[in-house]
């Protein structure tokens, strides 16, 4: 990549003044959405934003770390920035707080933000899934942590629950209620999150050699729009199903929602478990049971290796798998 990328230089690629060029990467005054996407691209293009302008900051501390996630009013993402906020307070640090609504695109520009805010880390919860994105992040002059989502590229830090455990602990615990015929409502396999936790729910399966027929197998994308869609479409196609294991709130929220439409009784005509101890959880009808994620402890854990990083006294790979457990209570018959 070219180390020697100037300001002048991506302005003259992006058809824009180098003050505009500025705005977009400090943010400081308004630029048209289409003039600012047309910055970005050049700059990433360029690798301008991970080089030039983040060494140039690099030496002077600002004490504050950068933390982007996908959806911030998801409980487990609250209680996670919760956990990251304490942990930089007591080590004198602050949080600049990003929001992508999922949006890869809005995540890229943010990084451009929060360095341009001369931030000293990244902690994210990345919407990426394109390998030469997550390379060009190990380029940048400022550490990156990922958090809950693992990029697809080794030479990482990476602090997640172990998601394989979770989902294979939760179809088990179905499994030795008597259940044979169990769905799974998965999130996009394109994210490690939603392929983990399919592999879970696989393993234990074939564990106790049951069959997956496709149809059983309903893919979400983490919002209760597609938890609904999808236990519409398993229902509908499958009219042996027992039980379901879905594979985060907001999808057994949509799912919920379905199944009262339709009269389905929880669990007497399908048990359910879900993922992610949301507050609302033991006040559902019924009761849910949930695998939960130790998401106040992702985010103590996830600060914790970005303060060593600064330091220089972390690994240049390092993933921490942190333990789920099962929170047992009435949606899955017990």
């Amino acid at each position: 990549m070219n180390k020697k990328v100037t300001i002048k230089e991506v302005a003259k690629k992006a058809e824009v003044s180098t003050a505009t060029v500025s705005n977009v990467i400090n943010n400081t005054k308004f630029v048209s959405e289409k003039v600012r996407e047309r910055v970005l691209k050049v700059i990433q293009e360029l690798d301008y934003q991970a080089n030039a302008l983040a060494k140039s900051l690099r030496s002077q501390e600002s004490r504050l770390i950068g933390v982007i996630v996908s959806d911030i009013s998801n409980p487990f993402f609250s209680n996670v920035v919760k956990g990251i906020e304490e942990g930089t307070a007591a080590n004198g640090y602050n949080v600049l707080l990003c929001n992508t609504a999922s949006s890869l695109e809005k995540e890229i520009e943010f990084l451009g933000i929060l360095i341009g805010k001369r931030v000293e880390g990244v902690i994210i919860s990345s919407s990426g899934t394109d390998k030469e994105y997550f390379e060009n992040l190990n380029n940048i002059d400022v550490p990156v942590v990922f958090l809950n989502r693992s990029p697809n590229t080794p030479a990482h830090k990476v602090v997640m629950t172990n998601n394989i455990k979770g989902a294979n602990i939760a179809t088990e615990h179905l499994i030795q209620h008597g259940y044979k015929n169990i769905g799974i409502i998965s999130g996009p396999s394109s994210l490690s999150t939603g392929k983990d936790r399919l592999t879970g729910y696989r393993r234990a399966m074939e564990d106790y050699h049951l069959s997956i027929p496709d149809s059983y197998i309903q893919e979400g994308d983490f919002s209760i729009e597609s938890g609904y869609k999808a236990m519409k479409d398993l229902l509908t196609q499958n009219n042996e199903i027992e039980a379901c294991f879905i594979s985060n709130n907001f999808m057994t929220l949509g799912a919920y929602k379905y199944l009262k439409e339709v009269n389905y009784s929880v669990p007497n005509d399908i048990a359910i478990i879900g993922y992610d101890d949301a507050d609302w959880a033991d006040i559902m009808n019924p009761p849910l049971t949930t695998v939960k994620q130790p998401a106040y402890e992702q985010g103590i854990k996830a600060i914790d290796i970005m303060l060593s990083t600064i330091r220089s006294e972390g690994h240049k790979q390092q993933i921490e798998y942190l333990e789920p457990n099962l929170v047992v209570r009435k949606s899955c018959g017990c």
